[in-house]
């Protein structure tokens, strides 16, 4: 066991992080790792990100928005889905860099950090979970795999307690390994004037319902657009914008639904968007119809633009939105009620600006990225105290 003055000294050195993740490309967890390592390079830390592969089509690389942070980055070569260079070059980052911790994310990259966990056990392994897996996960037929990972790591960042529950009920990890830490972001990022692109989408002064997304089944862009003839009844230039990038070719299936509908008009479906910010500001209302998420980092970015939200009643959204507070919250995959919401908020413009007004308030109290740096920050210290290795170097 490690001596209490051996503790104390790595207390006072600069702590060494490497992040492994399944790509750079500019999504949820990407972005959300990006904004980590921003903050906690405002502490005492030197971190890697370590990547399986660099990028996937329809999405940007983030690899130089890392550099500009100072943040190394080091692509694994994973070109493959069974491409098993990386775990080759995995091992032999491991033994150059000698990490304080490894902090993995995402399923793939979480089996690398447990494959290097086996040669390098000195190494306290951190493993965010940032979903719950189920039913629209393509690589579902593996999670009995990943019960054995995810138990296996030193500690467990559940990014929601909904991803905890689900973890503790269902995979059966230990509650006490798992530490929910939500996500968190730079609010200011999103109340700021940026250049609108209603212009660019021609939507002149229409009211826009907005969504953002990755294009698949999960995220319930169908309801929202089964929603529209309703919502037009009652608000006939109201549009819907939906924006994410399309990975696996199911936005074909999103325009026949809207061809179907005669909503070639009010609705447009416009693809990745590397300007967030800028997108939420043309927005009247923000709608987000997923059907399972892990937190719904979009969400907490809407409300810090100031927008009034209408979300699937779902966990963890129900851990972000208060309804009828900071916004509203309808039962999942159901058109009707996703119109409704919308319309009312569309029509009661006094109350919509106060309950944008409230989720801006919120996101600043609960979701920034300075609170998730140090409850991360906390969490590495308390594994490598816990650890029973001796923190001698590797081999």
């Amino acid at each position: 066991m490690i001596d209490t003055e051996h503790r104390d000294g790595l207390a006072q050195m600069t702590m060494k992080i490497l992040h492994l993740i399944n790509t750079l490309s500019a999504g949820g967890a990407e972005l959300h790792l990006l904004t980590l390592c921003r903050h906690l390079k405002r502490h005492k830390t030197d971190i890697v990100v370590a990547c399986l592969r660099e990028c996937v089509k329809g999405s940007r690389s983030l690899r130089l928005d890392f550099e500009r942070e100072g943040v190394r980055t080091v692509n694994l070569h994973a070109d493959g889905r069974y491409d098993g260079r990386f775990l080759f070059n995995l091992l032999r980052l491991l033994r150059e860099e000698k990490p304080d911790i490894l902090h993995t994310h995402l399923p793939r990259a979480d089996f690398a950090g447990a494959i290097g966990h086996l040669f390098y056990a000195s190494i306290p392994w951190v493993c965010s979970v940032h979903n719950i897996y189920n039913r629209f996960w393509s690589g579902r037929r593996a999670l009995p795999l990943f019960n054995a990972v995810w138990r296996g790591a030193d500690a467990v960042l559940a990014i929601s307690h909904a991803v905890k529950d689900w973890l503790v009920k269902a995979k059966r990890v230990p509650s006490d390994k798992v530490t929910v830490i939500h996500y968190g972001i730079e609010p200011e990022r999103f109340c700021r004037p940026h250049s609108p692109l209603r212009t660019t989408w021609r939507l002149d002064e229409r009211p826009v319902i907005g969504t953002i997304g990755r294009l698949e089944q999960r995220k319930g862009h169908d309801c929202l657009i089964s929603a529209m003839p309703v919502v037009l009844e009652r608000v006939p230039n109201a549009s819907l914008l939906i924006i994410g990038h399309d990975p696996w070719g199911y936005g074909k299936s999103l325009q026949t639904l809207i061809s179907g509908l005669g909503l070639e008009g009010q609705v447009q479906i416009i693809g990745f968007q590397d300007d967030i910010p800028s997108c939420l500001e043309g927005l009247a209302v923000f709608a987000f119809a997923s059907r399972s998420e892990g937190f719904g980092q979009v969400l907490i970015e809407a409300m810090a633009a100031g927008k009034p939200v209408v979300a699937s009643r779902i966990s963890p959204l129900t851990e972000i939105v208060s309804d009828g507070e900071t916004g509203l919250l309808v039962h999942p995959d159901n058109p009707q009620a996703f119109a409704d919401a919308a319309v009312w908020l569309l029509t009661h413009p006094r109350e919509a600006r106060q309950m944008g007004r409230r989720g801006q308030e919120r996101v600043y109290s609960h979701f920034s990225a300075r609170r998730m740096a140090e409850e991360t920050l906390s969490l590495y210290k308390k594994v490598m105290r816990a650890s029973p290795h001796e923190f001698d170097g590797l081999p």
